[in-house]
């Protein structure tokens, strides 16, 4: 890719109808917060990752429409698809930024990135969030990304319907409801009160997560996962004890220049 070139894909699916979209953007100089963001408004999608290329690897920052994004799984998967597919990058990409360091690799029909693990903590479960659950939760738990929020059965995960007045009681960014599904190993949504389109439809971060959390309780590193929602995604995880490799498909929509 060359500074200004962009692709626009369709993450965790090889379906461009479905899936998360992401615009990936190469630029000269991805230090301008102000401009990027900008860029991401014009755009307006879920998200937007801008590379700059590196000696040993590319700097990534990530916006939504509405702010800078700390970790976006479903971007960087757009991203190492556009560098391997369509780039021309070879062997494991090194994806810098503010917390450490991705690494994107390309399969036959797929590509993964390495990340470490995000564990949760069990706690009590918060009165906003079972009313914001339609009182449905039988187990909660704290992380520093997004909190876990277990329901009993995958139809509960589907067809729930959230209180965001009452999430919004508290200052928490996001949810991740879960249960075991029928067919994968588990299913997921991800609830955003704050931000505009409320609900992500497939998160990376969010299986960095859920595939640790999962792999403790089924006892296998080798988790199949599914996140229902409206454009829904499928993504295998593979989990060690510090690390979760999130597996999937990804197809481009768009290309362009920036003039």
């Amino acid at each position: 890719m060359k500074p200004g070139e962009y692709f626009l894909l369709s993450a965790f699916t090889g379906n461009q109808a479905l899936g998360n979209q992401a615009c990936v953007l190469m630029l000269d100089d991805i230090s301008d917060t102000e401009l990027l963001h900008s860029i991401a408004c014009d755009f307006n999608m879920p998200a937007t990752t801008f590379l700059r290329k590196r000696a040993d690897g590319y700097d990534v920052r990530w916006f939504a429409p509405d702010s800078e994004i700390d970790l976006c799984g479903h971007g960087t998967i757009a991203a190492t698809w556009a560098l391997t597919q369509i780039g021309g990058d070879e062997g494991p990409i090194q994806f810098h930024y503010n917390n450490g360091v991705l690494l994107g690799e390309k399969g036959r029909e797929t590509v993964s990135i390495s990340a470490e693990a995000i564990l949760s903590e069990p706690t009590s479960i918060p009165d906003h969030v079972q009313r914001g659950f339609q009182g449905q939760v039988v187990g909660y738990e704290t992380s520093p990304n997004k909190d876990l929020v277990l329901l009993n059965d995958e139809y509960a995960v589907r067809e729930l319907k959230p209180n965001w007045n009452a999430l919004r009681e508290s200052k928490t960014f996001g949810y991740v409801i879960t249960a075991r599904g029928s067919t994968h190993d588990c299913v997921s949504r991800v609830i955003l009160p704050y931000v505009s389109f409320l609900e992500d439809q497939a998160t990376g971060s969010a299986h960095m997560l859920l595939a640790s959390y999962w792999s403790q309780q089924l006892k296998k590193s080798n988790i199949l996962a599914f996140q229902a929602s409206q454009r829904g995604g499928e993504v295998i995880c593979d989990v060690s004890e510090t690390t979760v490799r999130p597996t999937a498909k990804a197809v481009p929509f768009g290309a362009g220049k920036l003039l």
